[in-house]
């Protein structure tokens, strides 16, 4: 019997490797193909990149590589991984009549499924450290090295750097991450036609901890986008408090809470002000999904079970298999509507 489970898992843990290897693979081939200017100049500037040869080129899209498919891809692909090979490994068995042979032998199936499911709850524990560890590393790296590369982030050092996200598009003159604070900000407020509705200058914004922007003297020009010709109105020593987390204010700074180690990312939401703005919902999302994302992989390898199952000797795969991935396409579905529901405060966030 003990020889019989560690076959499965054999199995089991054959085609996860084998199955993360190829993603990776084929991840890092797109990647290339879609991002290759991107990859070649990681984290270098124009005068770096001038005084650089080939073998360093080579180098640094390697590192892009690395730290890319870590921090963007790896949390989605491992959860996958243990599905498609727990679906693999028990489709096969049943096309073999493998499982009619154990269950011929007086063996139940929670005998065999349940040392996979152990194995699945091993590498989550596992995934877990990963996540906190080397995908968060990287998480932080390919930020820090994109901020500093050419074409990205901002250069401190300018006289002014300018943001676009969505309909607004900020200048800052300087920034302060100490206090918080930028300096010499205009923010422009397009609508839909990209036509610009409302501009905002100030010499000062103060940037809370929750995303909120604090202005204390500023001068707005609304704009009628709607007739060209009308005189913008002018209101100067306005007081604003707004909630633009769009404006990615801590990205601004040179700093994300998000990035935190889950204990201190989640001292930082319990001591911060309890604000409702999106910046707080934001990082509240991030928490609960660091802390639920390791688990996927002995959720995903769950819910491969049933389907691999139905697969007999007569080997119809199609029906199982459709029904598969129609499941996970649901999961993904309901996990997409509910981060958007926690950030519209619609539902309380980890739900």
């Amino acid at each position: 019997m003990r020889i019989l489970s560690h076959y499965f898992v054999a199995r089991f843990l054959g085609l996860f490797s084998t199955v993360l290897v190829v993603a990776v693979l084929l991840l890092a081939t797109i990647e290339l193909v879609l991002n290759l200017d991107d990859a070649s100049s990681f984290g270098r500037n124009d005068s770096q990149l001038q005084a650089r040869d080939a073998s360093t080129a080579l180098l640094d899209t390697l590192r892009y590589l690395g730290v890319r498919l870590t921090s963007y891809y790896l949390a989605d692909i491992l959860p996958i991984a243990s599905f498609v090979s727990v679906f693999v490994v028990f489709a096969l068995s049943g096309r073999a009549m493998e499982l009619i042979a154990t269950a011929a032998g007086g063996i139940r199936p929670a005998r065999i499924v349940l040392p996979v499911l152990a194995t699945a709850l091993i590498l989550s524990l596992a995934a877990g450290l990963l996540h906190e560890t080397l995908i968060l590393r990287a998480e932080q790296i390919f930020m820090d090295e994109g901020r500093r590369g050419r074409d990205r982030g901002f250069d401190f050092s300018r006289d002014a750097f300018w943001y676009r996200m969505g309909r607004t598009i900020t200048k800052v003159t300087r920034a302060d991450p100490q206090t918080r604070t930028l300096h010499g900000v205009e923010i422009f407020e397009r609508d839909e036609q990209g036509l610009v509705r409302r501009v905002i200058r100030t010499p000062e914004v103060l940037i809370d901890h929750d995303g909120v922007w604090r202005i204390q003297q500023a001068s707005i020009w609304h704009f009628d986008p709607a007739d060209i010709e009308s005189q913008p109105v002018l209101e100067e020593g306005v007081t604003l408090t707004l909630d633009l987390d769009t404006l990615k204010g801590d990205r601004l700074l040179g700093a994300d809470p998000a990035l935190l180690p889950l204990p201190d990312l989640a001292r930082y939401l319990k001591e911060s002000a309890p604000h409702t703005s999106s910046a707080r919902r934001r990082l509240e999302n991030r928490y609960h999904e660091r802390r639920a994302n390791p688990w996927l992989v002995l959720l995903f390898a769950w819910m491969a079970i049933p389907f691999a199952l139905r697969i007999d000797e007569r080997g119809h795969y199609v029906r199982p298999a459709i029904a598969a991935v129609a499941t996970l396409g649901l999961y993904f579905l309901i996990e997409s509507a509910g981060r958007t529901l926690t950030l519209q405060e619609l539902i309380p966030a980890g739900l």
